[in-house]
């Protein structure tokens, strides 16, 4: 998956924790958000002014809030493991670097696989 497509793929699935995010998604997708982030950083030096900073960082930094959930939920799931271990850090982590179940699991089919199954 390349890096425009991942994020499309989060955007259009951005309130969606059922399903699979390969590795390839969700680390584009964190380079995005990094990306994103720094901008509102250089944003946020270049302009003084507090309350153009509330106005315009807050509601970027939240409307990403949601789809970065979703998409760790997502690549647990696609890792075999349930999406509530993002609630733990340390494991968390772990599991995102965790290579995906090439079969399917209970999640769902892995990305692309699924397609090809509902032609046949």
């Amino acid at each position: 998956m390349t890096f425009k497509q991942s994020v499309v793929h989060v955007f259009e699935n951005f309130s969606n924790i059922n399903g699979r995010a390969s590795r390839s998604e969700y680390w584009w997708w964190y380079l995005f958000t990094c990306l994103v982030r720094f901008g509102i950083f250089t944003l946020r030096i270049l302009i003084d002014n507090q309350t153009a900073i509330a106005l315009f960082i807050l509601p970027i930094t939240i409307l990403m809030l949601i789809p970065d959930i979703c998409v760790s939920i997502r690549r647990n799931h696609d890792s075999g493991h349930s999406g509530w271990w993002i609630i733990c850090p340390v494991v968390n982590i772990v599991m995102l670097f965790l290579p995906s179940d090439p079969e399917k699991n209970e999640y769902g089919y892995p990305e692309g696989i699924e397609e090809a199954e509902e032609e046949l």
